[in-house]
């Protein structure tokens, strides 16, 4: 297990947290100065310096439940309050984002380009905000990816994506964003790019002088693929999928899986509330290390609610028989009613 995967996974599934919160602001329509002050005490807690130091010192990687208690702490840096259902949808479209960007990239050099415009892009959405005092931070997480990432040898970064992809292991959540523009299939699983290229099963013929002599084709059993069954989805891996205003992707129809038709009742929004019954059941004092380093302060007293999560589920319209992700609260006092189901 890489001692180096943590950081990648904390700073990625942050900044997919950030994107759902900035689109789920903008389509409530939520005042300016709210909407700024929100991102970037949620920005300026996840990027604080002492923070990030402790989370790019070599550890293991956490488990699905001491990550969410990270992610649980940092949601309730600003004046958002969560309910425990919304914060389980939260973390559920965070961690489903991030698990189609890692499938797709192969190399380290991949997870690199996904982490550095995952950050590119949160630099861009402070720059629009009033207030751009979280902008500086960006920059030393930038340079502390670089610093500790380029110019590892391949097999740590091997090892690296191998140690994330045991942490997404079996983590299958439906999201109707990823299922209506081709991301997953409608039994919730990723699909790639095809394995295959134009060169599998040709043979090339080179002579001593490097010329080429021939090329001969020969039919390879493994590479009798459906193409059809593959695809690649336009938008480059770390953009954001959440990003209103970009072209809406229709993918191509499928023989094995019909995912651009409309979702079954036994297709609803499933979560991963199962993976979080442990952390519920813990005290405080079992709070992982890095979630408690957070620096979180009281809420101030201006407050207000969001509805964050609309009938879409940040995605196209879904039937009606698609159960229905509840809101999230931003709320002030200890004893706020949230919203729920």
């Amino acid at each position: 297990m890489s001692q180096l995967a943590m950081p990648l996974l904390v700073v990625n599934l942050g900044c997919e947290m950030v994107y759902i919160l900035d689109q789920r602001l903008k389509a409530q329509n939520i005042p300016s100065d709210k909407s700024c002050k929100v991102l970037n005490d949620v920005i300026r807690t996840m990027f604080d310096p002492e923070y990030v130091d402790k989370l790019f010192a070599p550890q293991d990687i956490f488990t699905v439940s001491q990550t969410r208690k990270i992610f649980d702490r940092l949601a309730h840096s600003s004046i958002m309050r969560l309910s425990e259902s919304s914060m389980d949808k939260l973390f559920d479209l965070m961690m489903m984002g991030f698990k189609y960007q890692l499938l797709c990239s192969t190399h380290l050099h991949q997870m690199l380009e996904v982490t550095l415009l995952h950050l590119a892009t949160i630099r861009s959405i402070v720059d629009t905000l009033p207030d751009k005092s979280s902008a500086p931070l960006i920059g030393t997480v930038e340079a502390l990816v670089n610093k500790n990432y380029r110019g590892l040898p391949a097999g740590q970064g091997h090892l690296i994506r191998q140690t994330l992809l045991r942490f997404f292991q079996d983590k299958r959540v439906k999201v109707s964003l990823l299922l209506q523009e081709g991301i997953q299939s409608s039994l919730g699983r990723i699909i790639l790019p095809s394995p295959h290229n134009d060169y599998v099963g040709t043979v090339t013929t080179y002579a001593m002088s490097g010329a080429l002599e021939g090329q001969e084709k020969f039919k390879v059993k493994s590479a009798s693929i459906d193409r059809q069954e593959f695809f690649v989805h336009p938008v480059p891996l770390g953009s954001n999928l959440y990003n209103k205003e970009r072209a809406k992707v229709v993918p191509p129809p499928r023989k094995g899986d019909a995912i651009t038709g409309p979702l079954k009742p036994e297709e609803d929004y499933k979560t991963m509330g199962d993976e979080y019954a442990d952390r519920r059941s813990m005290g405080a004092n079992e709070f992982a290390y890095l979630s408690a380093l957070l620096k979180v302060k009281a809420p101030a007293a201006d407050n207000f609610k969001l509805n964050i999560f609309g009938d879409d589920d940040l995605g196209p319209e879904l039937p009606a028989s698609t159960k229905k992700v509840s809101s999230l609260a931003f709320s002030g006092g200890k004893n706020d009613q949230h919203l729920s189901d």
